[in-house]
């Protein structure tokens, strides 16, 4: 039987936040693909200005780069820029 890893047992924890620029008028779209990224959440939105902070998680760095360039490559989007994240190692 393969063990799944879950950010509760993984060896390593990864968390960033990120400013996600997007157009206005494609914003509710690009919130909702957001959301189906996994191991992300929305914190807070400036629907006016196309602005959204996003945090998300992962148990390895491979796998947030790929969330991060999923996010990218919604449309709509603008810009993703990283503001923050830490790596905590079992």
């Amino acid at each position: 039987m393969k063990n799944t890893v879950t950010i509760e047992n993984a060896k390593e924890w990864h968390v960033c936040s990120l400013i996600v620029q997007g157009l206005p008028t494609k914003l509710a779209q690009i919130k909702q693909a957001l959301l189906a990224i996994s191991l992300t959440e929305i914190y807070a939105s400036d629907d006016q200005n196309g602005k959204i902070v996003v945090v998300m998680q992962s148990h390895n760095q491979r796998q947030l780069l790929q969330q991060i360039e999923d996010a990218r490559n919604i449309d709509g989007v603008i810009t993703v820029s990283l503001v923050y994240h830490q790596q905590d190692v079992e």
